[in-house]
């Protein structure tokens, strides 16, 4: 079975915490590598996290430290969702390794030669980094085969009436990699809010236990809290999605849209506009998710996470902490 190359561009954040969970245990792909940016929280825990991530899975993938603030627009970040830490307070274990020395953009230029037409970008937060990659680099726009992204909606928002949280946060680097000519896919609220995990299924998993399934869990309680205060009772697992179509592309319905992102709106700036109805006449420039099996999604999020206790299975330095 030949792997997945993919290189997650995250901003940990608890949906990304279990998405790079869930990546580094399946053997379907290859992670060669992590750049963190600001987002759901500041760049300094972005980068700490994805690093006592890895070690905590008992992997040792190479971090790069990206973008903290946004091009153009103004910074945006999602404490009240996701804890001052990104993590809801839970503790993991002290990274047992440095960040990279090259920035983000940097790496990804480099991972995109040493993997020429095989390396595909993971996005799951703000898009800076990517942007910056591919201004900055021309050349390796054409060395990425794809970019997987977790933003946008064809129809509401999260941030604002109009705009999913992720494009918000950088409206312009969102507009040009969606203009950038990489081919796209883009998990958006219209298929991620369907990603559905109930408090009855998050118990479910957390009865399993285990080094990796215990941590996970907490982190999900805060983030049950936070949805609960949104009048929700069910968690939207945006982020893993991206990473269990990767593993299973079976899960997820897609359709061939145009998409742009609206950058000077007064109402929808931040806002993907889907060409659902070919009104514009544009090619389209994006594989855009439009339906889920969401209990198969939970079914392989489950084994995922729970594959950390198998027989064999790595055991992470400092985990029991």
């Amino acid at each position: 079975m030949k792997k997945r190359t993919i290189l997650i561009d995250c901003d940990p954040g608890i949906d990304d915490a279990i998405a790079l969970l869930m990546a580094f245990a399946a053997p379907e792909l290859d992670v060669v590598g992590i750049t963190s940016v600001g987002g759901n929280v500041g760049l300094e825990a972005t980068t700490r996290n994805a690093l006592a991530l890895a070690t905590l899975a008992g992997r040792r993938v190479p971090v790069a430290r990206g973008m903290d603030l946004a091009l153009i627009a103004e910074t945006k970040r999602a404490e009240s969702v996701h804890g001052t830490d990104g993590l809801g307070g839970v503790r993991l274990p002290e990274p047992s390794y440095a960040e990279e020395k090259a920035t983000a953009w940097e790496f990804i230029r480099d991972r995109a030669a040493d993997f020429p037409g095989e390396l595909e970008i993971v996005a799951i937060g703000p898009l800076s980094n990517v942007a910056m990659a591919l201004s900055a680099y021309p050349e390796t726009r054409r060395r990425i085969k794809a970019i997987h992204l977790m933003g946008g909606s064809a129809g509401a928002g999260n941030a604002t009436p109009a705009a999913e949280f992720n494009i918000f946060a950088d409206p312009h680097a969102a507009a040009a990699v969606f203009q950038s000519g990489v081919p796209i896919t883009m998990f958006g609220l219209d298929v991620t809010n369907r990603a559905n995990l109930s408090p009855a299924g998050l118990e479910a998993i957390r009865v399993i236990g285990g080094r990796v399934i215990a941590p996970s869990c907490a982190m999900l309680d805060h983030y049950l809290t936070a949805y609960r205060h949104f009048g929700r009772d069910t968690l939207a697992l945006h982020d893993p999605l991206v990473v269990a179509w990767l593993v299973d592309p079976s899960l997820v319905t897609l359709k061939p849209y145009f998409v742009d992102v609206e950058t000077d709106g007064r109402y929808t700036t931040g806002k993907t506009v889907v060409d659902v109805h070919g009104i514009l006449k544009r090619p389209p420039n994006a594989m855009v998710g439009v339906e889920l099996d969401s209990g198969r999604f939970v079914a392989l999020m489950t084994k995922l996470l729970r594959s950390y206790d198998e027989p064999g299975a790595v055991i992470a330095p400092g985990a029991g902490r």
